[in-house]
């Protein structure tokens, strides 16, 4: 989701840091080999997913419902590599 390619840019957002804040995001960017602007955002986008995927509750208008229940009412599809995977001992076995 970071970096979706093609997709163009089109938002901005502004940040206010202290001066130590914007050297240590400086020397930690520099030492990735990234740009600050490309640190911040990637970390920024990382713990938005990190955060969004630990929510318990989501809240569905009438046709999401119905899209979600579609989706869940449909048979379950195994292929190959699936199969594998459930018949195989785990690493804990």
């Amino acid at each position: 989701m970071y970096n979706s390619g093609v997709t163009t840019k089109s938002e901005r957002r502004s940040l206010r840091l202290t001066e130590s804040q914007d050297v240590l995001l400086r020397r930690a960017a520099e030492a990735r080999g990234e740009s600050t602007n490309d640190y911040i955002l990637r970390h920024a986008v990382e713990a938005a997913e990190a955060d969004l995927s630990d929510l318990r509750m989501f809240v569905a208008n009438e046709n999401e419902w119905s899209q979600i229940q579609v989706a869940l009412a449909k048979p379950v599809a195994f292929n190959e590599a699936m199969v594998k995977l459930l018949t195989s001992p785990s690493v804990l076995e």
